[in-house]
């Protein structure tokens, strides 16, 4: 039988033979370990993929703690946060409690530095909020009662409830006079309240507290006229020591 279309067909298998033998050549040769329907299948799922978003990090809101005191690390600590009615907050001068380093040793009652800071602030309050590692400080300082300086600037200037006009236009915590008038009177202007803590802690311990008078009722006779002063500094100095 004669065959019309044989050398067409002819040449139409070996092409397809030397074309399937090229193939087979690169594909061993380049990609021997690739699936033949793998550039496809990488191109399609190029376009199809979605967009992955990375999740959001959120960072859990976090309060202000008290670092262990473990001697002898030295850590920097930030004192408990205390609630103050924020309003006109700029009033108050240590809305932010001051950050120091405590050295984890003990400076008065059994307490590190930072714990009676934590314990005097929790009787501070009004335009004294936060101030309570000033008075800590000096303790550590000096040795003298925290529980009595911060009973005697709780007396005089109302702050349990109120701080006076003096405390609060002046820095003066403790009624004390002399050098720049606060506006235009005899008692005395601080710049800062750090200042006038410090002015008072002064008159304090070295007019009264390194001469022997420790204790309210020792102090009264040359501190206060009133009678009545050293049993309500006393008052205000077991509520401090029992908060």
């Amino acid at each position: 039988m004669n065959f019309k279309y044989k050398k067409e067909v002819s040449i139409l298998v070996i092409s397809f033979m030397l074309c399937l033998s090229i193939f087979t050549y690169i594909k061993v040769t380049y990609f021997r370990d690739k699936k033949l329907d793998e550039p496809i299948t990488t191109v399609i799922s190029y376009y199809n993929k979605e967009e992955v978003k990375e999740p959001l990090t959120v960072v859990p809101a976090t309060t202000k703690i008290v670092s262990t005191t473990s001697a002898p690390l030295i850590t920097t600590t930030t004192i408990e946060p205390i609630d103050v009615q924020i309003v006109n907050a700029s009033k108050y001068p240590y809305l932010e409690p001051p950050v120091f380093i405590d050295d984890g040793s003990i400076i008065y009652d059994g307490m590190t530095i930072t714990e009676l800071t934590n314990k005097l602030n929790r009787s501070l309050t009004s335009y004294l909020t936060n101030t309570g590692y000033f008075f800590a400080k000096y303790t550590k300082d000096t040795g003298m009662d925290p529980y009595l300086s911060v009973a005697i600037v709780l007396h005089e200037t109302g702050c349990k409830w109120k701080c006076s006009t003096l405390t609060r236009e002046c820095n003066n915590i403790g009624g004390l006079k002399g050098g720049n008038s606060c506006n235009g009177s005899s008692y005395r202007k601080y710049d800062t309240l750090e200042e006038g803590i410090e002015g008072y802690l002064n008159t304090i311990y070295y007019n009264y507290y390194k001469n022997g008078f420790v204790t309210p009722e020792a102090m009264a006779s040359s501190y206060a006229a009133s009678s009545s002063w050293p049993s309500k500094v006393r008052s205000y100095m077991n509520e401090i020591k029992a908060k």
